[in-house]
């Protein structure tokens, strides 16, 4: 025969989910299926359960304690204010880097000796910023003090508690 039949005649293939009578499909459903959205959302939450204490805010520092200025005796300790002026050292305003460490220099050297006096391993200074001048002045200043030679045993940055 030709086209390499084996002499049976026409052969019907059978397919094991349909019937003789036709395909039946169920009329579709009126409620939603929640069963795959409840899956979908324990699946992100324990996903957002494992990895959120993995988010962290930073490296882990020793952060510095609230020093009340009260807790000193008078004279141990230094303030430093800054405002759009320039850089004060107790009442006296200091505009150059060169004057500034030099009046700083000789009153840490005063402050160092009463808080020998009071105990403390060396004096405290309070640097006090302007909340309306520009972080970048403190910064300035801030880099006077850092460089100076002067042994700083404390630089606190003094702020107003909210109520207070």
């Amino acid at each position: 025969m030709a086209g390499g039949g084996h002499g049976r005649g026409k052969r019907t293939r059978r397919v094991p989910y349909k019937s003789e009578k036709g395909v039946h499909h169920e009329p579709p459903a009126a409620e939603i299926n929640v069963t795959p959205l409840v899956d979908v959302c324990l699946v992100l939450l324990i996903i957002f359960m494992v990895v959120t204490p993995m988010l962290g805010r930073g490296k882990d520092v020793h952060l510095p304690k609230l020093t009340d200025a009260t807790k000193h005796k008078e004279g141990d300790q230094v303030f430093v204010s800054i405002n759009d002026d320039g850089a004060w050292i107790e009442q006296d305003l200091y505009l150059s880097k060169g004057d500034f460490l030099t009046a700083l220099d000789e009153s840490l050297k005063v402050a160092s000796g009463k808080a020998a006096a009071n105990g403390y391993k060396g004096p405290l200074l309070f640097l006090k910023g302007d909340k309306d001048t520009d972080y970048g002045q403190v910064r300035i200043v801030l880099e006077w003090i850092t460089s100076s030679e002067s042994m700083i045993q404390d630089v606190a940055l003094v702020v107003d508690l909210e109520g207070e």
